[in-house]
């Protein structure tokens, strides 16, 4: 891998934690009803966060069709 690769993907990951940093202080900062009025739970924070939520999500309405 060459060094401009090698920072590119550096800065690439930096970005992302910074961007999941912020998600996760944003959905942390919001109170029972924000949330439900996402269609979340605070015990959904996890699975958003981690990006599993969407695919359960869509499980779901699927067993339920």
């Amino acid at each position: 891998m060459s060094a401009h690769a090698w920072l590119s993907e550096v800065a690439r990951r930096l970005r992302e934690a910074r961007r999941q940093r912020r998600a996760r202080a944003e959905l942390r900062a919001m109170n029972d009803l924000e949330l439900r009025d996402l269609g979340l739970g605070r015990s959904d924070l996890p699975s958003v966060l981690g990006g599993r939520f969407e695919d359960g999500f869509r499980a779901q309405a699927k067993r339920l069709h």
